[in-house]
């Protein structure tokens, strides 16, 4: 009975991990196959080298390299951290969870709920740690300042 607590969640939590990395992935390689499209009608589109010039030195080449070589998926250090920020908030509170179960439940299914408790408290206060460290590391490096 208590392998049922452990193993069905871990099933679960296995699956949708696996389907997220195939529809992340999926999604990525859509994105690259437009983005080679683009540059390659773009190519088409340039005949010569001195045409490509000319339309790189124009305001709306310009624009069109800063959005090309801008990241893609987030706008830098802010979305990474306040991403880490948000899944150790959801560990943290995961791990709380868990261990008021375990609080509430005897026997072998007590041990294996504070086990499981205390590994998902300690990566939700890890997450917090280091994006709260990542922060201070960009803050000192200037990279929050606006371009």
């Amino acid at each position: 009975m208590s392998t049922d607590w452990v193993f069905f969640p871990c099933f679960f939590g296995m699956i949708s991990f696996v389907i997220w990395v195939v529809v992340n992935g999926w999604q990525r390689r859509q994105h690259i196959k437009l983005i080679i499209e683009f540059n390659n009608r773009v190519l088409e589109r340039l005949g010569s080298m001195r045409e490509f010039n000319d339309f790189l030195h124009s305001d709306g080449g310009e624009r069109l390299m800063r959005v090309l070589t801008s990241e893609r998926g987030s706008t830098g250090p802010r979305d990474r951290i306040l991403a880490a920020v948000q899944s150790g908030v959801v560990f943290v509170a995961v791990g709380i969870g868990l261990l008021f179960v375990s609080w509430r439940t005897s026997g072998d299914a007590h041990d294996v709920l504070t086990v499981l408790s205390a590994i998902v408290l300690s990566l939700g206060i890890g997450l917090m740690l280091s994006s709260a460290a990542s922060f201070w590391v960009a803050k000192n490096l200037g990279m929050f300042e606006a371009h």
